[in-house]
């Protein structure tokens, strides 16, 4: 496969080798959606969160803790059965009631209640058997799965200690990495992270046309992406990230639908996808936010041939500075200046969803464009 871009910088960037971010001069002035930013949006989110699952596991330990009590009845109910099957000599079939001598409690006498319609004595003491075998077995389940609500509820005590220590302007990577670790964790401990995501509505990381995801905020201004079919995220911040599927969507988003002042990323050197911070969608002339274009970087990363590797150098460019040369195959581009170098991180980041993570055997990249 031919690669996706024909780099001809004007001159290259200085840091190339470096591992460090590289800030866009054509971004200048401080990269923010800043801490004030983050924690707006992703701060609440994350407490109501957390309350709304202590919650729930607190209502759940209740519902375990009848069963529990119920389960415990086993005992009662099987010494009941005994004391009727050792004097069914002297309980007549039709009785409703009869007193008889309990020899494990001292030769006490105990009066034995049947209920009416149920059947004879007998039947009664089998039934009662049956009952609390089942409750026995069930008492080991229940114990099990008060135990594991203990565990997920201590879990969530530590992680709201976590924000809470931030008292409440904790910092925006504080805050994303907390949201990470709790989207890797939540499958293992079976909870539901609506509105933790953050980014990828749907699957594969598209978003669904005319919906928004659940964190997405308000400062989008109306798509200007009609007609746009390839994967599209929302990155921490909130700014849709656009990532070509194959030659015809990179050609589509680089030549087409990049405007100033999106961000055009690329991996260098290697085939992927074309990929566009698309900042023109967000009211204001915010600068982009370091975690916006972190995102961006990785999501090029991910979907190139480096995919594999731990981190990869890409590229950056204002729309400007993309053009496509005479007589180029479909999705080659080449950059009249490029504004520096990023270091993806496509193996771990904590900002690309975890479904796409998951998904990484399943949806190679390579020879697709």
């Amino acid at each position: 496969m031919l690669a996706s871009v024909l780099f001809a910088a004007v001159r290259p960037p200085r840091a190339l080798f470096s591992a460090s971010l590289l800030r866009p001069r054509a971004f200048a002035a401080p990269l923010a959606c800043a801490t004030a930013q983050a924690e707006a949006l992703l701060g609440p989110r994350l407490r109501k969160w957390l309350g709304s699952s202590l919650e729930a596991e607190r209502r759940k330990q209740i519902a375990l803790a009848k069963e529990a009590e119920a389960a415990r009845s086993a005992e009662r109910l099987a010494e009941w059965a005994t004391l009727v099957v050792a004097n069914l000599w002297q309980i007549d079939d039709r009785a409703t009631s009869a007193v008889v001598e309990d020899w494990n409690n001292g030769g006490a006498k105990v009066k034995l209640s049947f209920a009416g319609g149920q059947g004879t004595p007998r039947e009664q003491a089998d039934a009662a058997f049956a009952k609390a075998r089942r409750l026995r077995r069930g008492s080991a389940v229940v114990a099990e799965l008060i135990r594991q609500s203990e565990a997920v509820e201590a879990r969530l005590q530590g992680w709201q200690a976590r924000l809470a220590d931030g008292g409440g302007g904790a910092e925006d990577e504080e805050l994303f990495a907390l949201r990470a670790e709790v989207l890797k964790e939540a499958k293992k401990l079976k909870l539901k992270v609506s509105g933790l995501e953050g980014a990828a509505a749907a699957a594969g990381g598209r978003l669904p046309r005319g919906k928004r995801s659940a964190t997405q905020p308000a400062p989008l201004a109306p798509s200007q992406t009609s007609g746009w079919g390839g994967r599209e995220f929302v990155s921490p911040a909130g700014v849709p990230i656009l990532v070509g599927r194959n030659r015809k969507e990179n050609e589509q988003l680089s030549l087409r639908v990049a405007r100033e002042p999106d961000v055009w990323m690329h991996v260098r050197g290697v085939p992927g996808a074309h990929v566009l911070l698309q900042m023109s969608r967000v009211k204001g002339k915010a600068p982009p936010a370091e975690a916006c274009l972190q995102m961006a970087a990785d999501l090029a990363a991910f979907y190139s041939e480096a995919r594999d590797e731990r981190k990869a150098l890409v590229t950056y460019a204002s729309p400007r500075h993309v053009t496509k040369p005479n007589g180029a195959p479909l999705g080659a581009v080449k950059l009249r200046e490029e504004g520096g170098t990023i270091v993806g991180r496509p193996v771990d980041s904590e900002l690309i969803p975890p479904e796409v993570l998951g998904a990484r055997e399943a949806e190679r990249f390579g020879g697709k464009g």
